[in-house]
């Protein structure tokens, strides 16, 4: 087999550098797609939070449940006519950053919540708090540029700068690294 692909190689030798060519502009052509501008949408929501309250000695308790969703815009290119649709209407919400946004509740109790645009890593918190136990969930979030990608969210350490910058330092060398043996396999490149 070995020789068969030597055979082969060696009858090619006259095209290498076109077909070599020919590779690198397909494949830079593909990178080029592959990393272009777009919109990408996640979305998703933290814990819910339930807390009784008991105002005065004899009347029952309230429940209050609160909870944060989070819609973010992870692409280049900026969202338009973002809508967040939640399974029930909270009790109050907030939006930060806050912006313009319309409101709709559909004829099955679903709430509709449109915002008219998201910018580019633009991270929007929809903080709701809910007295009627309802817990309103996000059931979708619609945006006719992208379709959207529902992702865990959760409380995350922050790290300092010098370990986000050894974090960069070992990302770097290990694509250089990449980069020298992919280089080193197809063109011999740096051998020894």
């Amino acid at each position: 087999m070995a020789e068969l692909l030597g055979e082969i190689w060696t009858i090619l030798e006259p095209a290498r550098e076109f077909i070599l060519a020919v590779a690198i502009s397909l494949g830079t052509a593909y990178l080029l797609w592959l990393f272009r501008a777009r919109v990408k949408i996640i979305w998703g929501s933290t814990n819910l939070n339930v807390h009784e309250f008991q105002l005065k000695p004899d009347a029952a308790a309230i429940s209050i449940s609160t909870e944060k969703y989070f819609v973010q815009n992870m692409g280049r290119k900026p969202a338009s006519r973002v809508e967040i649709v939640f399974s029930a209407v909270p009790t109050s919400y907030n939006l930060w950053p806050p912006m313009d946004h319309t409101t709709k509740v559909a004829p099955n109790g679903s709430f509709f919540l449109n915002v008219p645009s998201l910018a580019p890593f633009q991270l929007l918190i929809v903080d709701a708090i809910d007295l009627d136990l309802k817990n309103p969930k996000i059931v979708a979030v619609n945006c006719p540029d992208a379709i959207t990608q529902p992702v865990s969210f959760g409380a995350q350490r922050q790290f300092g700068v010098f370990v986000t910058a050894i974090v960069a330092f070992l990302m770097f060398s290990g694509l250089i690294g990449i980069i020298y043996l992919l280089l080193q396999m197809l063109l011999g490149v740096g051998g020894t």
